[in-house]
């Protein structure tokens, strides 16, 4: 690989402190850099920032599976692990409360995620230095590094709300001198919506190379960052207002999307959690893993490295737990609709017991490892108590979509912690097409939206999926009942189911928190989980979540620091 200098931004100036010194240091062994400026060298520097997006790991620097930011954030899970104080920034930022912006994973987060930028605005610059006639796929890779310099704005966006926007015409020295309030919030998500755009006119409709973006997944990352710009925020978080041109917009890419054939749901659920269907008819836009590559660990999804159960051929770390309520959740009704309004009480869902006993949502099977239950799709593999680290704090039902199993292929132990393979889907179509919904009943068209929501659980009781599922002789795990509906009534209704069957769908996706906050309603959903909660999950004693704060992370101290007081804290923290 090559090197080139200077690929963090404020990673190195928080390494060497505020001196300019720093700045003039030029390394032994970094290529100079009008060297760089050849069609070769770019490429290189191109694949350079691809390989950023694999940088993410374990708790501090989770980019791409956020498991500890959307997940157990939410009232879909728990950090787990050996106990409170076993990562205990992730137990922190999981209660709120005790949440601050001295936070290690909130700041080293930051740091890795502008690294990644670093890159892409170091290739960016050497790009704009040629011409097209000596490097013919300039426009292309411009998207390309847009694309990818987008996703990193999307997640910095939706993590911290006021990060700092930094492209390559700012000159390394500049970079602290750039407030993160330079642009209003909307003006922050029209920046990143424009990275999107510049795909759509610009990336092929097919890449030769696996990962790279193409036309389709531009439209539909633009489709996303719109859905999330038009649920308009006051100072405060709270949302003020739905900008319904913005989800007519959304509506529009994912027709364009969905007109061009290229995706489809898969007939069978699983197939969005197996190593084996990977980039597949659902999956929109991934991150690249890979594995007996020649690099020491291979280039796994180390963001998980503490999500595995201590069950046989596993052995560490029970990290990222599903919650009481989130199993509950998955009940349903006669005509195997949800409770909405009853989930949350007796019977409670803790083993196949109840699984059985009880008409449920299949997905569950899906979603997390429950008590006398197939894991991850082997009926030979019954999934037991001792798979959880410490069931008397965090439970026994371990998140189950990140796992793969110890002998497949994709499954990697390295040091005492272990990393799949597969490759992390960003968006999938499924995902898509509950945006596309959303927007729809938003907008009041919940004619067009039932369908979508209808295809979408037919698809989680097909026989396929229910085969993945079932027992050693082919039998039903569960009770399974799930039917879908005639209509979604009145626009709030359809809401409630909108967003409930996102929560199904999606759980474990990382999703749920950023999804309660988009639409405003993260201080009712989690203040009412955990007044129950925390009656079965002492460690949720200090919970509370404060509206008009928590809907964001703290701007990291140690940045307001560097910038000597330049950057804004956001609301709350000071």
């Amino acid at each position: 690989m090559i090197k080139y200098p200077a690929i963090v931004l404020l990673t190195g100036m928080l390494a060497f402190g505020c001196s300019t010194e720093f700045l003039d240091f030029t390394p032994k062994g970094v290529i100079s850099g009008d060297q760089l400026n050849t069609p070769e060298n770019v490429e290189k520097m191109v694949i350079a920032a691809y390989a950023s997006l694999g940088n993410d790991g374990l708790l501090a620097q989770q980019f791409q599976d956020m498991w500890a930011w959307g997940t157990s954030r939410s009232d879909d899970g728990y950090k787990g692990g050996g106990g409170i104080g076993d990562q205990i920034n992730s137990h922190e930022t999981e209660v709120f409360t005790l949440n601050t912006p001295n936070n290690f994973n909130g700041n080293l987060n930051w740091e890795w995620i502008y690294a990644g930028i670093s890159r892409i605005n170091d290739a960016l610059s050497r790009i704009n230095a040629l011409t097209e006639a000596e490097y013919p796929l300039k426009n292309q890779r411009i998207a390309e590094m847009r694309f990818i310099r987008g996703h990193y704005e999307f997640i910095l966006k939706i993590l911290y709300k006021y990060p700092v926007f930094i492209d390559e015409t700012v000159a390394k020295p500049d970079v602290i001198n750039i407030s993160n309030r330079e642009l209003t919030d909307q003006e922050g998500w029209a920046y990143i919506a424009n990275e999107f755009r510049a795909g759509v006119a610009a990336l092929p409709d097919v890449q030769a190379d696996e990962g790279r973006p193409t036309k389709n997944a531009a439209r539909a990352y633009l489709a996303k960052v719109l859905l999330y710009k038009a649920y308009v925020q006051n100072d405060n978080h709270a949302v003020v207002s739905i900008t319904a041109s913005e989800l007519e917009e959304v509506v529009s890419l994912i027709q364009a999307v969905e007109a061009t054939g290229e995706y489809s749901l898969y007939d069978d659920y699983a197939n969005n959690f197996l190593w084996e269907s990977e980039s597949g008819a659902e999956s929109v836009w991934a991150i690249m893993r890979s594995i007996d590559d020649g690099s020491i660990q291979g280039r796994g999804n180390f963001s998980t490295g503490l999500t595995s159960s201590l069950g046989p051929g596993y052995g560490c770390c029970s990290f990222n737990h599903a919650s009481q309520n989130l199993a509950n959740a998955f009940k349903t009704d006669a005509d195997g609709l949800p409770l909405f309004d009853s989930f949350n009480g007796d019977p409670l869902i803790k083993t196949s017991t109840d699984v059985l006993a009880t008409n449920m949502d299949p997905r569950i099977a899906h979603t997390m490892g429950i008590p006398g239950m197939p894991f991850k799709y082997d009926p030979n593999r019954i999934y037991d108590e001792s798979y959880a680290r410490v069931p008397g704090i965090y439970g026994n039902k371990l998140g189950m979509k990140d796992q793969e199993l110890p002998e497949s292929p994709a499954f990697r132990q390295y040091e005492a912690f272990f990393s799949i393979s597969r490759n992390t889907d960003q968006i999938r179509f499924g995902d898509l097409l509950l945006m596309k919904a959303e927007a729809l009943i938003e907008l009041g068209r919940m004619g067009e939206a039932l369908p979508i929501i209808n295809d979408i659980r037919t698809r989680a009781g097909s026989a396929a999926s229910l085969s993945r599922i079932a027992d050693v002789n082919g039998a039903p795990t569960g009770n399974w009942v799930i039917g879908t509906y005639t209509s979604l009534g009145d626009q709030n209704n359809a809401r409630k189911i909108l967003r409930w069957e996102r929560r199904m769908e999606l759980a474990f996706e990382s999703k749920r928190f950023f999804d309660l906050v988009r639409w405003g309603i993260a201080e009712e959903t989690l203040n009412t989980y955990f007044a129950v909660e925390k009656g079965r999950a002492s460690h949720l004693v200090d919970a509370r979540f404060t509206a008009g704060r928590d809907e964001y992370l703290a701007i990291p101290q140690k940045q307001i620091t560097v910038s000597k007081g330049l950057y804004q804290q956001n609301p709350g923290y000071n």
